[in-house]
């Protein structure tokens, strides 16, 4: 299983990277208004961690169980509502907190709510589909990450956070693309993205390792990111930057709390 896991990374940041590293510079904030070679080095870049997980299920002959778990649509109605709004609730919690703590938004763009479930959409095919069918799909699978949630939760969360490094120094592709790469920003990214493993690491041994599921709670992250950028344009970088910070603190009270629930009822079945 270590040998398939150091495989998929290798293979998965060989071509992510490859891709990446000539475009950093000629790659634009919005990846649309690059030139079609920068734009399609991009992709398929984003695209390696699925590209990846299905050729190495294919060769290891788990491609019909991967595809399997990808189809795996009936996970209920409330994991497909938490899938959903997960993403959402994560934010306005962030914003709230923010402004609480003294933050300044600047004018709201009210004129983005008609599109929000455009913006929802139009997400699916940069995040959710270029990565889950990797990281959740063929990854996770390979750790016990029913019994060790907190090791397997980590480990994959590091590879997935790395996996995104040259991408820092990008104007795009990452939550702190665009700002000045420190060792402060580095490390509060890795730190969502592992407190997010968590999430994800949940939400998939709760809904039968659906990979569908994953997508989901995947769009969603995606998409409350691009629509709280949206819904406040006049916010500077330094701003964004402390926004974030509140976001991870967020997702790390949510994770806390998750561990403590579950903590809790194990203490409580043992005890009956």
């Amino acid at each position: 299983m270590i040998a398939k896991l150091s495989l998929f990374t290798l293979l998965t940041c060989a071509l992510s990277w490859l891709c990446w590293y000539p475009i950093i510079d000629s790659l634009e904030a919005s990846p649309f208004e690059s030139d079609p070679k920068t734009l399609g080095l991009f992709f398929l870049g984003a695209y390696a961690p699925t590209i990846v997980g299905l050729v190495l299920s294919a060769f290891y002959g788990d491609l019909r169980a991967l595809l399997r778990r990808t189809f795996a649509i009936k996970i209920g109605f409330s994991w497909f509502f938490f899938c959903l709004l997960v993403g959402p609730l994560l934010y306005a919690a962030s914003v709230g907190i923010y402004v609480a703590a003294g933050g300044e938004l600047g004018a709201i763009n009210t004129g983005l709510i008609p599109w929000i479930p455009v913006v929802f959409i139009a997400c699916i095919i940069f995040g959710p589909l270029a990565e889950e069918l990797g990281w959740r799909g063929f990854a996770l699978p390979l750790l016990d990450h029913k019994k060790r949630v907190i090791f397997a939760s980590v480990v994959i969360g590091v590879i997935w956070a790395l996996w995104h490094a040259p991408l820092f120094w990008a104007k795009t592709g990452t939550a702190i693309s665009g700002a000045p790469v420190t060792a402060t920003s580095i490390a509060l990214f890795f730190a969502a993205v592992i407190g997010s493993s968590f999430i994800y690491t949940w939400v998939f041994n709760n809904t039968n390792t659906s990979v569908f599921a994953a997508i989901l709670l995947h769009l969603s992250m995606n998409a409350s990111g691009t629509i709280s950028a949206m819904f406040f344009p006049e916010m500077e970088t330094h701003q964004r930057f402390q926004l974030y910070q509140f976001y991870v603190v967020v997702i790390w009270v949510l994770v806390l709390a998750g561990g403590a629930w579950q903590w809790q009822r194990r203490k409580n079945a043992v005890g009956a």
